[in-house]
C-alpha cells in the first residue's frame, strides 16, 4: 500500500484519536467528525462505490439501534430505582457485605459483571454495573473505568459463547467453507468441538491475565480517583484480588473443559460470588487497615454535579424487593438465550431490512430479543412492585429521555463510521477493504513477533466495531492464515486473536460512550479511553508474552 492509502486505511483510528483523545472533545462532536473523515477517506482513497457507501450509513443507522436501546433502557432502570427509593436499599445492602470500596467494585464488576456478560454480553455489563457503583458513591467516571476493565475476561464466553461459536466461526468462512477443516475433523464432528480447543488456550492464557483483572480494578481505582492518589492502597488488598480472580478463572476453566463455551462465564460467576461473598463479609484476607471509600463524595464539582446521586426518598424496601429488577433482568437473559422455545418466539419479532438502497447490505434489530425490551420490561414492573407516583415515573422516563441525546448523536455517527470501514471492500480501486488491507501489512512486516501483534489486531477490530464478536469475524481468517504461514498453532493464535478482542472491549468507542452515559458522564469519553487504553494493552501484551513462553515449550 502506499502512504496515503495507509493513511486513509487508518484515518477512523486517527481521527478517533485525535478528536476524542487528544483534543477531549465529547464524542457527541467527534464521532461525526470521524466519520465524516473516514468517509471522504473511501470515497476519494479507496474509491469505495458510492452505492456501498451511502448504504452503508443507512446499515450503521439501523445497527445502532440495539446499543442505543440497551443503554435507554439500563439508564430507565437507574432512574427508576433513584426516584422509587430502592437505591437507597440497593446500596445499604452492599455496605453489609464491605464498606470498603474496593470490595465492592470486585463483587459488582468483576463477578456480577461476568455474569451479565456470560448472559448477554454486547456492552451489557457496564451498562448495569457501572451505575450500581455511582449508587455506593464512587465517582461516576472511576466507576465507568473500572467496569468497563472489568469486562475482558468473561467476554471469551459472552452471549452465551458468541464470540467463540459465532464470530470466530464465520471468520474462518471462505468460499462457504472453513479455513480450519482439517482442524475442525481433527478434534471432532463440528467447528463446536474446535471451539472448545480454542477456548481452552483462551481462558488458560486468562488463568494469569484474567485472574490479575482484580487487583489492576482496585489499583486503578485508588491510583486515579482515590482521595490520595495511591495505587498503593489497591494493591494492599491483592490477597483478596487474586483470590477473587481465581474464584472466577478456575471455574470457568473447569466449565469450558466439561462442557464447551456457552456457560464458563455464566456459572463460573455464580460460584465466584458463592464463594467470595462469604469471605468479604467475614473479612478474611482484606488488610486490618481502614476499608477503602470515597465519603459519598466525587473528587471534582463537575462529578459531583452530574453524578448520579442516590434517593433521598424515606420509602424502605427489603433486600429482595429492591434487588428484583435485577433478578428479573438476569433471568430474562438467561432464560431467552438457554430455552429454544422462548428464544424462537422472541426473535420472531425481529425487524430485517435487505437490499439496502439496492445493495446487498441488511441490517436488523431484535425488537424483544434485545436486552433492551427486557429492561423496559423491568421498569414496567418495577413501578408497581415500588408503587411509584405518576409524577415520579414522569421524572424518571423525561431524565432518562433527555440523557440519551448525545448518545444518539455518538452512536448515530459511529456506527456509521465503522460500517465504511468494513465494506470498503467493494471499491473501484481493486482494493481489498480497510480493516483487511491493514492487517495484511502487519501480517507481512510483523510475522516473527506475532505473538504480540495478534492480540493488539484483536484489539483493532474490536475497538473500531465495538464488539468482540464483530472483532473476531473480521480478523479470525487472517490470524489463521498468518499462523499457517509462520508455522504457529493455530488455536494459540486464535486465542491471541480472542483475548485481544476482549481487551479492545475496554476501550471501543461503543462501550465507552455507552458507560459514559449510564453515569451521567456524557462529554467525558477521553478520559475514560485515556485509562482504560494503557490496560487493555498491558493486558494484550502479557498475553502475548505467555503465549510466546507456551509455544516455545
Amino acid at each position: 500500500m502506499s502512504i496515503i492509502q495507509i493513511l486513509a486505511s487508518l484515518s477512523p483510528v486517527i481521527s478517533v484519536m485525535v478528536f476524542l483523545v487528544l483534543l477531549r472533545m465529547p464524542a457527541s462532536r467527534a464521532m461525526p467528525i470521524s466519520m465524516v473523515i473516514t468517509g471522504l477517506a473511501a470515497a476519494f482513497v479507496w474509491q469505495m462505490d458510492t452505492q456501498i457507501l451511502a448504504a452503508s450509513v443507512v446499515e450503521g443507522l439501523l445497527s445502532a439501534l440495539t446499543p442505543l436501546t440497551i443503554i435507554f433502557g439500563a439508564v430507565f432502570l437507574l432512574n427508576t430505582l433513584k426516584y422509587s427509593g430502592a437505591m437507597d436499599t440497593i446500596r445499604a445492602g452492599f455496605t453489609n457485605i464491605s464498606a470498603d470500596a474496593r470490595v465492592q467494585v470486585i463483587i459488582i464488576c468483576w463477578l456480577f459483571g461476568a455474569f451479565i456478560e456470560g448472559s448477554a454480553g454486547f456492552g451489557t455489563p457496564a451498562a448495569i454495573g457501572a451505575p450500581l457503583l455511582v449508587l455506593l458513591g464512587i465517582p461516576p467516571v472511576a466507576a465507568a473505568v473500572v467496569a468497563l476493565i472489568a469486562d475482558s475476561a468473561s467476554v471469551s464466553f459472552g452471549a452465551i459463547g458468541l464470540p467463540v461459536l459465532f464470530g470466530m466461526e464465520q471468520g474462518l468462512l471462505q468460499g462457504g467453507e472453513s479455513m480450519a477443516a482439517a482442524q475442525i475433523a481433527h478434534h471432532g464432528e463440528d467447528f463446536a468441538d474446535y471451539a472448545q480447543f480454542i477456548a481452552m488456550h483462551m481462558i488458560t492464557i486468562d488463568l494469569v491475565t484474567g485472574t490479575l483483572i482484580p487487583l489492576v480494578i482496585v489499583s486503578v481505582l485508588t491510583g486515579f480517583f482515590g482521595r490520595n492518589r495511591s495505587f498503593k492502597e489497591g494493591l494492599a488488598i491483592w490477597p483478596f484480588a487474586i483470590f477473587a480472580g481465581f474464584a472466577f478463572t478456575v471455574p470457568a476453566w473447569c466449565i469450558n473443559y466439561l462442557a464447551g463455551p456457552e456457560f464458563p462465564s455464566v456459572i463460573g460467576a455464580l460460584i465466584g460470588m458463592a464463594i467470595v461473598i462469604p469471605v468479604a463479609r467475614k473479612g478474611w484476607l482484606l488488610p486490618s487497615t481502614p476499608w477503602f471509600d470515597f465519603d459519598n463524595k466525587t473528587p471534582d464539582a463537575d462529578d459531583q454535579e452530574n453524578s448520579v446521586s442516590t434517593s433521598n426518598h424515606a420509602t424502605q424496601f427489603s433486600q429482595l424487593a429492591a434487588w428484583t429488577p435485577y433478578l428479573v433482568m438476569a433471568a430474562l437473559l438467561v432464560l431467552s438465550r438457554t430455552l429454544p422455545p422462548l428464544k424462537d418466539w422472541l426473535t420472531s419479532f425481529n425487524l430485517n431490512w435487505t437490499g439496502l438502497l439496492g445493495t446487498e447490505l441488511k441490517a436488523g434489530f431484535a425488537t424483544l430479543y434485545a436486552p433492551g425490551a427486557f429492561f423496559i420490561l423491568v421498569c414496567l414492573l418495577s413501578f408497581g412492585l415500588f408503587k411509584m407516583k405518576g409524577s415520579a415515573i414522569k421524572t424518571s422516563v423525561a431524565t432518562s429521555l433527555k440523557s440519551m441525546v448525545p448518545t444518539v448523536i455518538s452512536l448515530g455517527a459511529s456506527v456509521p463510521m465503522v460500517k465504511i470501514f468494513l465494506n470498503s471492500g467493494e471499491n473501484h480501486a481493486d482494493l481489498v477493504s480497510m480493516p483487511v488491507a491493514l492487517a495484511d501489512m502487519l501480517a507481512s512486516s510483523m510475522g516473527n513477533i506475532w505473538d504480540w501483534i495478534a492480540p493488539v489486531v484483536g484489539i483493532f477490530g474490536a475497538f473500531l466495531s465495538g464488539s468482540a464478536t464483530f472483532s473476531n469475524m473480521m480478523f479470525s481468517g487472517l490470524q489463521y492464515s498468518v499462523a499457517d504461514n509462520i508455522g504457529a498453532n493455530p488455536a494459540l493464535v486464535l486465542a491471541l486473536q480472542g483475548i485481544g478482542a476482549n481487551a479492545g472491549n475496554m476501550m471501543c468507542v461503543m462501550n465507552v460512550v455507552a458507560a459514559a452515559t449510564v453515569v451521567g458522564m456524557a462529554g467525558k469519553e477521553a478520559d475514560i479511553i485515556r485509562k482504560t487504553m494503557p490496560v487493555a494493552l498491558a493486558y494484550a501484551m502479557l498475553a502475548g508474552t505467555i503465549a510466546w513462553v507456551w509455544g516455545g515449550f
